[in-house]
């Protein structure tokens, strides 16, 4: 299934990362895949929180319904995401202290029976294309 793992090193230090990754209504400022909201936003990322967005890729518009299911400040956000046609996907945030900075990864898995054969690889090329830019318009709002 498709799985795709982006880095990046940033000058701001894991709170401050964190404190943007768990921002939910700046998340348009920065994920490429972001449509909108579609339910109303929990207060904060903890566990256990639930939401719901709309996101494209490959140009075509999916509902997702959200659950965040680890959430340890400022190191890792884990969110598993059911989708339309039994697509399963999780995100994970991982921000770990990098000289006087942090390293951030930005990892996505898709799983379900829409993702077999060739498709698999079309997700693929699409997501990890839209992770790095939206990892790169994340440390760019970072300074």
């Amino acid at each position: 299934m498709p799985k795709v793992s982006v880095s990046s090193e940033v000058a701001a230090a894991p709170e401050r990362v964190w404190e943007l990754a768990a921002d939910l209504p700046r998340v348009a400022e920065w994920n490429t895949m972001h449509d909108a909201f579609t339910s109303d936003l929990p207060p904060a990322l903890d566990e256990g929180a639930t939401y719901k967005q709309r996101v494209k890729l490959m140009g075509m518009p999916a509902e997702m319904a959200w659950r965040v299911t680890s959430a340890q400040a400022p190191g890792k956000l884990e969110q598993a995401g059911d989708g339309p046609m039994n697509v399963k996907s999780h995100t994970r945030f991982i921000i770990e202290p990098a000289g006087t900075g942090s390293q951030v990864t930005l990892e996505m898995e898709f799983n379900g029976p829409a993702l077999a054969g060739p498709m698999a690889a079309m997700v693929e090329k699409q997501a990890g294309a839209a992770a790095k830019d939206s990892l790169a318009k994340f440390v760019a709002l970072l300074g």
